[in-house]
């Protein structure tokens, strides 16, 4: 072929490059010479700062798309210098594929952030975001935090499957643990009812010499007696601060339930005398303190 000036060359069209196409290259490293070089050799690895300047009064646009066409990343920069009516964006799945997610990983995690852009059909076709979601589970400790002004507001503990509000040392004994306001000491306010999910425990007393024992794992529970036999139940220590809430339910042929606390303050025992009536007890300070009794129930 006759030697040509690089201008008189034929263009190659924008969308038929490959990583095997050529291009001319000066080598430096010793005495200039003329080089060839590889598309994917070019940009394999470029060892100095690579800076993209906007045209002036225009926008640059860095974005990485399959042939599809499909923006998987987007980085939009106007100029002139970026304010209200030039926003600087980066965006991530502009077309609002569903098969474009985004991922971070960290040394514990490779899921510690994801976004999920496929439709999960069982949850009212939502997509997800998840935060510490591994497939290893001795992996999963990426903890979530987000911060006030102040201090932290909302932490959650990978570690000691908790939540913290105000504390990123929640206690491992409850799910949620909410810290005291600095200022208030409160910490809770509620614009609504407060109500216990789940359905009570429902369970009948044990005949005299032995005992029918009442779960601390649930915030209710229901007790039925039935005459003057079956109507013991026993109530183990709890934990610090937990509520117990007891009612009964059924007393057939004159039934009495009679619960006896591992440590009661009022006395030993307490008894209930009709159906309905109830007993809220609040654990503190080693010992089960009744703060609230229904109608004609008697500790002894």
């Amino acid at each position: 072929m006759a030697d040509k000036k690089i201008t008189a060359l034929t263009e190659l069209a924008s969308t038929a490059k490959a990583a095997a196409d050529l291009l001319h290259i000066i080598d430096f490293s010793a005495s200039p010479v003329n080089k060839k070089i590889t598309l994917a050799n070019l940009f394999t690895s470029i060892p100095v700062n690579t800076d993209l300047l906007c045209p002036s009064g225009g926008t640059i646009t860095f974005e990485v798309k399959p042939a599809s066409g499909i923006s998987g990343f987007k980085v939009n920069v106007p100029d002139p210098t970026p304010s209200s009516s030039a926003v600087t964006e980066a965006v991530v799945n502009e077309n609002g594929n569903a098969f474009v997610d985004f991922r971070v990983e960290t040394s514990l995690n490779d899921h510690a952030f994801h976004v999920d852009s496929s439709l999960d059909s069982g949850a009212g076709n939502c997509n997800t975001i998840t935060v510490n979601g591994g497939a290893i589970a001795s992996t999963k400790l990426v903890d979530f935090n987000i911060n006030s002004k102040t201090g932290i507001l909302f932490h959650t503990d990978a570690n000691d499957h908790a939540v913290g509000i105000g504390t990123t040392t929640p206690s491992g004994s409850y799910m949620l643990d909410i810290a005291a306001d600095a200022t208030s000491g409160a910490s809770l306010s509620l614009g609504g009812w407060l109500g216990f999910t789940g359905t009570p425990d429902d369970l009948t007393g044990a005949a005299t010499g032995s005992k029918t024992v009442i779960p601390l794992t649930t915030p209710v529970s229901h007790l039925t007696a039935d005459g003057t036999t079956n109507c013991h139940f026993s109530l183990a220590d709890g934990t610090e601060g937990q509520v117990k809430i007891l009612v009964a339910k059924s007393v057939p042929n004159g039934g009495t339930p009679t619960v006896t606390p591992a440590n009661y303050d009022p006395g030993t025992t307490i008894v209930f005398n009709a159906v309905g009536e109830s007993v809220t007890l609040l654990f503190t300070n080693a010992r089960w303190q009744a703060i609230g009794y229904g109608k004609g129930v008697d500790a002894s």
